[in-house]
């Protein structure tokens, strides 16, 4: 299992694999129960030393992502990706007994006191309370309103769009994806507080636009995805394999300066699909162009929904 750390980063490595391993987790490629390479031979792999992938397997156990034991070695838990997964009915039974305590000693309230007060904390939540505020954070504007819109219309927050070449964000969660992880953390080291990653994945519905409006009649398809920088290219040409199966579409990738040129010229009959920000760049008339295809990213429905009950906003 490859990689890709970034040992001149100012994030440690020990978090960056950390991370690393997480995203794999949440995203499914790395399925409960797999057991993770042993520290030497881990060490080797991902070129690091012995105890950055100890730290990292710890930060791991201690979120309750993975568990280590003697001879299992280190095991991704089920559900380990998910909310509250580190919780056990123990820890749960000690933070109530200590919220009633402090409850009686501090503040003078009973059991039936406090649960009346937790209820209307609770309806605070919907639509009479403020809408709390974050900032969404991608590399183009029109990457960074789609996203945001995403969260508006689950979560009762106001999510403005934050290009990540701007200043410093206003107060509040900073939610970005992980493609930017890292110039995400280093740009704002001060925040990693406020930070939140979510996974991101192009939309299904692509393979069935490119399916009605380019029938192939069993043949495989060749798509053209252009992008203005390589690397960016490949990772999304990377990610749209998990929607159009190689056995019915090639996706080709081609670097432009501008959208327009892709479509050049004007007689070419293969399908273009355009990355977000080539897409943000694409005038209204181009878009209308029969081989033009947006490739639109969208927040993993499980992540979206624990971002909201993490933060505590409250549902549209």
């Amino acid at each position: 299992m490859k990689l890709s750390l970034d040992h001149r980063s100012a994030v440690p490595l020990y978090h960056q694999l950390a991370e690393a391993l997480r995203y794999r987790i949440a995203t499914g490629e790395l399925k409960p129960e797999t057991v993770l390479p042993p520290l030497r031979r881990a060490a080797t792999l991902w070129n690091v030393n012995l105890h950055t992938v100890r730290r990292a397997y710890g930060e791991l156990a201690r979120i309750g992502v993975v568990r280590t034991s003697t001879p299992g070695g280190t095991r991704i838990l089920p559900n380990g990706g998910e909310p509250g997964a580190g919780s056990t009915p123990d820890a749960r039974r000690q933070f109530v007994q200590a919220v009633v305590q402090e409850a009686r000693l501090r503040h003078g309230l009973g059991v039936a006191e406090l649960v009346s007060l937790l209820r209307g904390a609770g309806a605070g939540l919907g639509a009479s309370a403020p809408r709390a505020a974050a900032c969404v954070v991608e590399c183009s504007q029109s990457q960074c309103e789609d996203l945001a819109g995403q969260i508006a219309r689950r979560w009762r927050v106001r999510a403005t769009p934050w290009v990540l070449g701007r200043e410093e964000p206003p107060r509040g969660a900073i939610i970005a994806t992980y493609f930017h992880y890292n110039a995400v953390r280093v740009r704002w080291p001060e925040r990693v507080k406020d930070l939140r990653f979510l996974v991101i994945a192009p939309e299904a519905n692509l393979r069935d636009r490119l399916r009605q409006r380019h029938p192939n009649h069993g043949r495989r398809l060749t798509v053209v995805l252009c992008e203005k920088d390589d690397a960016m290219a490949r990772n999304i040409a990377t990610d749209l394999i998990r929607i159009l199966p190689a056995r019915e579409f090639r996706v080709v990738t081609r670097v432009f300066h501008t959208p327009q040129e892709a479509l050049e010229p004007a007689n070419a009959r293969t399908p273009t699909l355009f990355s977000p920000r080539m897409w943000g760049e694409l005038p209204p008339e181009a878009r209308q162009d029969p081989r033009a295809h947006q490739v639109r990213y969208v927040f993993d429905s499980a992540q979206l929904e624990a971002l909201g009950v993490d933060q505590g906003w409250g549902p549209q």
